[in-house]
């Protein structure tokens, strides 16, 4: 009996969804690690935490939708020829998180206030093959594939606040057991983000790439029926791709479907998410995909390093009350009533970007307001105001005014360790109004 929709155009467009983020990964981790990257933020080799000591400027353009409630300690770890020690020091109480991602973009630990306290920590991160014995007082944390990136962020309140936190960061290490070297990429492309570099790859060029790191990270227990269908394609862990197999009419099917398939990925992130009162809010799968594969690389394109929910959510102003998009050309205002402030355990902020996703520099340098900042709320009613727009609103309401650049506007919220009002979508955030 044959197979379903067994078509070469059909098998590519699901091997290219289900690969893409696996690519992605391998792609960011090579570049990160590389020497030629040697000295840029958040890069170095592996088994070091790299850290970001003060928020971004104004003409920063490394990283899309930056924060500015958190500063970043990178880490790509490299199980392959064993695992690794990673301490924590006592954070005084602060917020931090340590989420550990594998290959496949899922979180499979989080370390940090809302999972495993503030106090001194030690944990071995072991690969899936690694069966020892580790020493007292040490939590395993077994990865399903031997490289790993963990993406930190420690609770940041403003620059007063930086070297009380770069001793937190200094507190956050990582020993390789045995020490050992490392064969890092010397001739991959790190002028180009990741994403332009793996939406350049030819079909064949990006299978190849695929059945490379398909070769050394493991799929997980639940993708055997995709992995099934693909290898008739002969995509199959530990085996390089051949497109001598294939006649041209069949390669040029499954360069359509790839085509295909990148085109919906990258299109897909304006969908994602359950919109209430303009905003777009993503809470199911994120994080952790299961065998939601079309988002899991949706989320890859879009924002790559995504966190579960639990740890952190990020509602997305896609429309003003009036169901118009935000635009820096009107005034904006955003009421939280005292009854429905953001329900977040840690803290939670609205950032302020451009169409691109970049901050703007502006009279007060202020790119973000949270409730860390010295808001004005209503003496009657207890409720707070944010005032978005280009101009200065004047003295009075400065405290709460979020400088606005003219045209489309991207504004973020952030809820770190959202209560269970967000998890559940009780609780979203008001329509923004026109002033």
């Amino acid at each position: 009996m044959s197979m379903l929709s067994a078509d070469p155009r059909t098998l590519a467009r699901e091997a290219y969804t289900y690969l893409y983020p696996l690519v992605m990964m391998d792609v960011t981790r090579r570049q990160a690690t590389s020497p030629l990257a040697a000295g840029r933020p958040g890069y170095g080799p592996p088994n070091e935490f790299h850290h970001m000591r003060e928020f971004p400027s104004a003409d920063f353009r490394a990283v899309v939708r930056p924060n500015f409630d958190t500063l970043y300690s990178t880490a790509w770890l490299d199980l392959t020829g064993g695992p690794v020690e990673l301490h924590v020091s006592d954070t005084a109480d602060r917020y931090f998180m340590l989420p550990l991602m594998d290959m496949w973009t899922d979180v499979f630990a989080t370390i940090g206030q809302r999972t495993t306290g503030t106090g001194d920590q030690d944990y071995l991160v072991v690969g899936p093959h690694y069966y020892g014995t580790p020493r007292d007082g040490v939590t395993v944390l077994r990865a399903p594939t031997p490289y790993v990136w963990v993406i930190g962020r420690t609770q940041t309140n403003g620059p007063a606040d930086y070297e009380a936190v770069w001793k937190v960061q200094d507190g956050y290490t990582l020993t390789a057991v045995p020490p050992r070297g490392y064969d890092l990429d010397g001739d991959i492309d790190v002028t180009a983000d990741a994403l332009a570099l793996v939406n350049g790859l030819s079909t064949v060029d990006f299978f190849r790439w695929a059945a490379d790191a398909l070769a050394v990270n493991p799929p997980h227990a639940a993708d055997f029926s995709t992995l099934a269908r693909i290898a008739h394609l002969g995509i199959v862990p530990g085996r390089q791709f051949d497109p001598g197999r294939f006649t041209e009419a069949d390669l040029a099917e499954i360069d359509a479907g790839a085509q295909e398939a990148r085109a919906a990925i990258l299109g897909s992130m304006a969908t994602f998410g359950v919109g209430a009162n303009g905003w777009r809010t993503s809470l199911d799968t994120m994080g952790v995909y299961g065998n939601s594969y079309f988002k899991r690389a949706g989320v890859a394109a879009g924002g790559l390093g995504a966190n579960p929910p639990e740890d952190a959510v990020y509602p997305v102003l896609a429309a003003d009350a009036d169901g118009e998009p935000v635009n820096g050309d009107n005034d904006y205002l955003l009421r939280f009533d005292a009854a429905a402030m953001p329900p977040a355990s840690a803290f939670w902020s609205v950032t302020m970007y451009d169409a691109e996703g970049f901050q703007v520099a502006n009279e007060i340098n202020r790119f973000a307001l949270g409730d860390r900042d010295d808001l004005v709320y209503d003496e009657e009613d207890g409720s707070l105001t944010l005032y978005i727009s280009r101009h200065n609103p004047g003295p009075e309401r400065e405290p709460n005014w979020l400088p606005a650049p003219s045209g489309p506007l991207g504004i973020t919220m952030r809820l770190y360790a959202p209560e269970p009002d967000v998890l559940d979508g009780t609780w979203n955030p008001p329509a923004v109004t026109k002033a």
